[in-house]
């Protein structure tokens, strides 16, 4: 198994190119607060990543022995973040739908989730280099 391509490291690979994707997004709108008819956007990668850890969850599940590995790498990197728009509100009288309140405090959370994916991905190397230094 290539260690590079563990399960919780493409997840966290893949969660961290979501997470730049939606602060693109969300500075996009913040952008755009003052913009008439302009409509929100938004990525969608969460529910993406649990529906595909639950089909590795069955298929692991679907071995023929309890004993058995599973053959082949999972397929989380085709995972990928999408950018939605969310066409169906309106908040104000020119049909904008951006909420200067609720985009900021997503940017924060954004940010926060950011730093959390980054700080568990350099633990993940550290780990590895410190079995390569024999120091663990």
């Amino acid at each position: 198994m290539d260690i590079f391509q563990s399960t919780t490291l493409v997840t966290l690979k893949t969660s961290l190119d979501a997470a730049v994707l939606r602060h693109e997004a969300i500075a996009h709108n913040i952008a755009n607060v003052n913009t008439p008819r302009f409509k929100r956007i938004d990525v969608n990668f969460k529910r993406q990543l649990q529906a595909a850890l639950n089909r590795q969850s069955a298929a692991q599940g679907a071995r023929t022995h309890p004993k058995h590995l599973p053959i082949g790498p999972p397929r989380l990197d085709e995972v990928q973040p999408r950018i939605y728009q969310e066409n169906d509100t309106s908040l104000r009288v020119d049909e904008n739908n951006v909420d200067i309140d609720t985009e900021m405090g997503a940017l924060s959370q954004n940010a926060t989730y950011y730093t959390v994916l980054a700080r568990l991905i350099s633990d993940h190397y550290g780990g590895i280099e410190s079995v390569i230094r024999g120091r663990v």
